[in-house]
């Protein structure tokens, strides 16, 4: 592989990126008003990598990517909206960002609407990724329930409880409760005197549902992949939001994005240099684990392996009806790659580290008309994103934090600086009830008196306690006042063997005097403990009153919109 002069590494210094807890806040680095230059930055870098990648240069197989890219994007929208958009220019500044298509969080879809407002300022084009290779967990979503002074989130579905499968293949199964889910997320928001974005957004995600229906049942879709689709339905219902928003992005699930011959040939140069990518992969990894002190074989993502000739790739495959997501094998034989599960071999590729990947693709290309699933795992997502797609990629907190990793992997492998990234993150609470008015050292100072009333109760003795008590607490003084005495003196050993008997006399004496001492202080020690249990109530019932976890689906519409049409496009 012809690569530049790889980059000077700097020292791997841990990345500490705080997610904003306040309500209202915004994480943004580099602040939004960097942004704009680093994609600038990252173009004109990028369009300078003059390195073979398996006989076609990084600039050109970028230029094929991101063309063929954004007409899949384009026609993917298309399908959700019914409209037609204007054609994106491949040539325009190209702001990324990616997803699962789930019913995240504020802090997660803030994202969607900088790239938006990044594209808008610079005369580009925003391409959301929908993620849906990976896998759907849960068809639940947390909603508060109780009141103030006790809530607690419970789980209200949006369809049929299932095994995990990759999202790409979740189809809406009870149709009733999928219907049914936005008026009784209403009826539970309503609770709390919250009309929520569902009651508005989930009328789209059913009609993007009956779509594909009707287009199947008139023959328009050539196979059932998309009907009933769940990513498709919870994509067109944000998305039609986000349009209503001002936000006017592209979609492309990243399934069709791992069709693309583009991508395919990318791919071919990792499978074929399998063993290389693999010893730099974990030789990042084991430097991250180092620096970041993470002990987990598992965290961030857990070593490629080799056995009995077999080299593990950043890859995962499955097959239609058997979604179970395996990890992708390669093996070089007498002129072809072979590609396996870890059981089957699913595909055999002409190709070797010196040839061209032109055939490799076009067998790669037929492997979904074989119902195989061919897809990128997280870390080589948006290594080809960053690399082969985007001017600037936008990264959440817990991707920014892998990616430092993929930094690494792109300087060593590729021989090539790293294109920088922007690190988004933001907080909005639900507008549930006012939080209460405590904080967490209120109950550490509370802990510590009662451990004083244990252990020092003659600290504490009420103003007017008998003179017995009072005795109690000079001669536990006096007693602390001969302890510290003896501590300064030098003695020969005998003396202090007497001491130290002396020593253990006047612990035990400490401990008779607490004792007797604790019924004088114990009026305080109750109040104290009752405080304590209602100040840990507080607290709990804070922790779901400031939660920034819950769907953007719960808020009300005015909230949501002033905060994300504002704070995406201020500096951070």
């Amino acid at each position: 592989m012809t690569v530049m002069n790889p980059p000077r590494e700097t020292p791997w210094q841990p990345m500490r990126l705080r997610v904003p807890r306040a309500d209202g806040s915004l994480l943004a680095h580099p602040p939004s008003e960097e942004a704009i230059a680093a994609a600038r930055a990252n173009s004109q870098s990028l369009s300078h990598a003059e390195i073979d990648v398996q006989g076609r240069t990084l600039v050109r197989l970028r230029r094929e990517a991101r063309a063929a890219a954004l007409a899949a994007a384009r026609r993917y929208t298309a399908e959700l909206t019914g409209e037609r958009p204007p054609a994106p220019g491949p040539e325009a500044p190209l702001f990324v960002d990616g997803h699962q298509p789930s019913l995240f969080h504020p802090g997660v879809w803030v994202k969607n609407f900088a790239i938006a407002a990044l594209a808008a300022q610079a005369h580009g084009t925003a391409l959301h990724i929908v993620v849906d290779n990976d896998v759907l967990t849960t068809t639940r979503i947390r909603v508060p329930a109780g009141n103030r002074d006790a809530p607690e989130f419970d789980r209200e579905p949006f369809d049929a409880d299932r095994p995990r499968i990759p999202w790409e293949e979740a189809r809406v199964l009870d149709p009733e409760v999928f219907a049914s889910f936005g008026e009784r997320i209403a009826a539970r928001m309503a609770k709390w005197g919250v009309v929520p974005l569902a009651a508005r957004v989930w009328p789209e995600a059913i009609r993007a549902v009956e779509a594909t229906r009707t287009l199947r049942a008139s023959g328009s879709l050539a196979s059932a992949e998309h009907t009933g689709s769940l990513r498709d339905a919870f994509t067109a219902a944000r998305h039609r939001i986000e349009v209503d928003w001002g936000a006017r992005n592209f979609e492309l699930p990243l399934s069709r994005l791992c069709e693309l011959d583009p991508f395919l040939w990318f791919a071919s140069h990792l499978l074929v240099r399998a063993e290389e990518f693999r010893a730099i992969h974990n030789e990042v990894l084991d430097e991250f684990r180092r620096v970041n002190r993470v002990r987990s074989r598992t965290h961030p993502v857990p070593a490629l392996k080799a056995h009995d000739g077999w080299i593990e790739t950043p890859f995962r495959v499955w097959r239609t009806g058997a979604p179970v997501r395996r990890n992708v094998f390669v093996q070089q034989r007498a002129g072809v790659l072979a590609l396996s599960d870890g059981s089957d071999t699913f595909a055999e590729l002409p190709i070797a580290p010196g040839r061209d990947a032109c055939c490799a693709v076009e067998i790669l290309r037929k492997l979904p008309a074989q119902g195989i699933r061919f897809r990128t795992r997280a870390l080589t997502t948006t290594l080809f994103a960053r690399l082969f797609l985007a001017d600037l990629f936008v990264h959440g907190t817990g991707g920014a934090k892998y990616d430092e990793m993929t930094d690494r992997i792109i300087g060593r492998f590729f021989g090539i600086e790293p294109p920088a990234f922007q690190t988004l993150s933001a907080t909005l609470h639900l507008p549930l009830a006012e939080p209460f008015d405590v904080a967490p050292e209120d109950a550490s100072r509370l802990e510590t008196l009662l451990r004083e009333l244990e252990f020092n109760p003659d600290r504490h003795l009420p103003p007017h306690a008998p003179a017995e008590a009072r005795a109690l607490a000079a001669e536990k003084r006096q007693l602390i006042a001969e302890q510290r005495a003896a501590r300064g003196e030098r003695a020969p050993r005998s003396v202090r063997r007497s001491r130290s008997r002396a020593n253990h006399a006047r612990y035990r004496r400490f401990r008779e005097i607490d004792q007797a001492l604790r019924p004088f202080v114990a009026g305080q020690r109750r109040q104290i403990e009752n405080d304590l249990a209602e100040l840990r109530r507080q607290l709990a019932a804070n922790i779901v009153l400031r939660d920034r976890d819950a769907s953007f689906a719960l808020y009300p519409e005015d909230k949501l919109r002033r905060f994300l049409t504002g704070l995406a496009s201020q500096p951070g």
